[in-house]
């Protein structure tokens, strides 16, 4: 099935929501805008900001000389300010808020591959970066979950099947779950440089940041995952251990992927 403009995005900004993705991803991606060099002075784009955490790094970062844009469907978390331009916009429709070659870098973290533009935006983000201009980009990819200790063999399965089912719902929802290894040579295609991928996945344990995160999305998909042959008990057994802490399971597969646009 193919998104359109007319279905809802599969996640809603909710603190439940971004909290925990902030927790998890957030030391990634500052890892990578300093691998990239961002500094004193630059111009930077933060797409798909969510609750702000790397469009306020980034403003740290760039300093009172520099500037930094956030874009978002949902601008609830982010507030406006002199030091923080905001635009609202829905980027299945509408094009990003920039001119070509004016920017020295952009972000955009787990928002690509829910869109079905994403091809065009990715277009759109390289035309608008300067050269020696960089792109920090990251997605959730599919990945097979495992699950190192649960309170039973029953309970292992129960996490593998619902994780997995959270996985094809997406995916029958438009969601890409492979875009993230298809970035690194696409952006080779449109003649960037210095490409660096790296595939990020750890075990999480019940009620750290990533499991909150897998009991988030099986709250805002249940309906879905009930429709996929899962029951109501099934789907508070999960809930329940993604909050044990003696649960271990192998979390989502991350792709951070950086690029420079050359001279």
């Amino acid at each position: 099935m193919t998104t359109t403009a007319t279905q809802p995005y599969q996640f809603r900004n909710t603190s439940t929501h971004l909290q925990p993705l902030q927790e998890m991803l957030d030391p990634i991606t500052i890892d990578d805008l300093q691998h990239v060099g961002v500094g004193t002075g630059h111009n930077a784009l933060d797409v798909g900001a969510g609750a702000g955490s790397v469009a306020r790094h980034l403003r740290e970062r760039v300093g009172p000389t520099g500037a930094v844009s956030a874009v978002d469907l949902d601008t609830t978390f982010l507030s406006p300010s002199d030091e923080l331009n905001v635009y609202q916009r829905d980027l299945r429709t509408e094009r990003l808020p920039v001119k070509a070659s004016s920017l020295d870098v952009i972000t955009a973290r787990c928002v690509l591959a829910y869109l079905p533009t994403r091809a065009r935006l990715l277009e759109q983000m390289v035309t608008a970066l300067r050269p020696g201009g960089r792109l920090v980009l990251g997605d959730i990819v599919y990945a097979r979950t495992t699950v190192p200790y649960a309170p039973t063999a029953g309970d292992a399965d129960l996490i593998v099947r619902i994780v997995h089912t959270i996985l094809d719902v997406l995916a029958e929802r438009g969601v890409d779950l492979h875009w993230g290894e298809k970035v690194p040579g696409l952006l080779l295609d449109v003649g960037l440089n210095e490409v660096r991928t790296r595939w990020v996945a750890q075990t999480w344990a019940g009620g750290s940041p990533g499991c909150r995160l897998y009991a988030d999305h099986a709250r805002q998909l249940r309906e879905q995952l009930l429709a996929a042959n899962l029951s109501a008990g099934d789907l508070d057994r999960f809930s329940d251990m993604m909050t044990d802490p003696t649960v271990l399971v192998r979390g989502y597969e991350f792709a951070a992927t950086t690029a420079r646009k050359p001279h």
